[in-house]
């Protein structure tokens, strides 16, 4: 947790302060990241992790899968810091427009960083609830989950609020994601036939957002 805090600030840093492009920052240190992982691990996948750890990821309540829970306290959190909260309101506003934001008073620089902090520490919660649930660790584990991430946010941004990221649209589109690969899964799809699905529907997804914006 300590560590995603640390990357998330450095992202936050080189983005708010330091004026990169989100894109190209966050690229970099994950870059940097999956390096200094293969020097820790040596190149190998880590096993033997102690079974309370993996109850975190493979446990069950009620007969769901503790990981749901964990998604769905995070995002009722996330949800209510954008809602109810003098930060949520800014962070809106500086994702509607930033300079405006800023002549309106808005430290913009100090909530973009907080905003890629927060970032970091929550991907570290779903790192460590990856590693349990598989029983193991890898540096590049995980990887296929950035497109994934990707096209779940456009499907919510054609959901709900059209052409607006929103938390509830990202929810119902990991729904879709899930959905959708458990399936093709289930079928017995080559794995490469999955990911010319996902990125057509990431096509898809921005060019319907793109089309519900102009509509606004």
């Amino acid at each position: 947790l300590a560590v995603g805090l640390l990357v998330g600030l450095v992202n936050g840093v080189l983005i708010a302060y330091l004026r990169l492009s989100a894109f190209i920052a966050t690229l970099a240190t994950m870059t940097s990241v999956i390096g200094l992982a293969y020097l820790v691990t040596g190149g190998t996948t880590v096993f033997g992790m102690p079974a309370e750890f993996n109850e975190l990821g493979q446990g069950r309540f009620l007969n769901v899968p503790l990981p749901v829970y964990f998604a769905v306290v995070i995002s009722v959190l996330i949800w209510a810091l954008l809602r109810f909260t003098t930060l949520g309101r800014r962070l809106h506003a500086i994702g509607g427009n930033e300079e405006v934001a800023r002549l309106s008073g808005v430290n913009v620089r100090w909530a973009r960083m907080l905003a890629f902090t927060m970032a970091g520490f929550i991907s570290a919660i779903g790192g460590i609830l990856l590693a349990a649930r598989l029983g193991s660790a890898a540096a590049e584990q995980g990887g296929d989950n950035t497109l994934f991430s990707v096209a779940a946010v456009f499907l919510g941004m054609t959901v709900i609020r059209s052409g607006a990221a929103n938390l509830g649209g990202t929810m119902i589109g990991v729904g879709i994601i899930g959905v959708m690969s458990n399936g093709l899964n289930i079928l017995g799809v080559n794995a490469y036939i999955q990911q010319v699905v996902t990125g057509l529907i990431i096509i898809a997804a921005v060019v319907l957002s793109g089309l519900k914006t102009r509509e606004r």
